[in-house]
């Protein structure tokens, strides 16, 4: 584990209770992966089921993570602020519940300057829930 939950803001410009992230599992220039378990106050739970644009929001933060750790350590500063420019191939295949668990990996597809073409999984009980593709702008 890279980042722990008490320091995950650190690399993310989330707050509570907006953070849909627990930990940095792992960060490198072809990747990231996270975990995040489903907290019975989440802002996005309702009857027990966490929302689809939740676990969006969660693939878009653990990209956030890993960005913002990688430049933390090539700059040695302040992590950049990333922008979503597109959001596409959504493709929704379960749903996730209260405790459950979300791993989500990104992969970097390609990058042109400060863009950054990522490909998304968010996973819970080895069943995909969520995948899509993101276009991330760093500035």
């Amino acid at each position: 584990m890279l980042i722990n939950q008490e320091n995950i803001t650190s690399i993310i410009p989330q707050r509570a209770p907006f953070v849909m992230i627990d930990s940095l599992l792992s960060a490198n220039e072809t990747g990231f992966k996270t975990e995040f378990r489903i907290a019975s106050d989440n802002l996005f739970l309702e009857n027990q089921v966490l929302s689809e644009s939740a676990l969006i929001e969660n693939i878009a933060q653990t990209c956030a993570a890993g960005f913002g750790y990688l430049n933390s350590l090539v700059e040695g500063g302040e992590p950049k602020l990333g922008f979503i420019g597109a959001v596409t191939q959504v493709k929704v295949e379960d749903t996730a519940k209260e405790n459950d668990l979300i791993e989500t990996s990104v992969q970097v597809l390609s990058t042109f300057d400060a863009i950054h073409l990522v490909e998304g999984t968010a996973k819970a009980n080895g069943k995909v829930l969520v995948s899509c593709q993101m276009k991330i702008v760093l500035a």
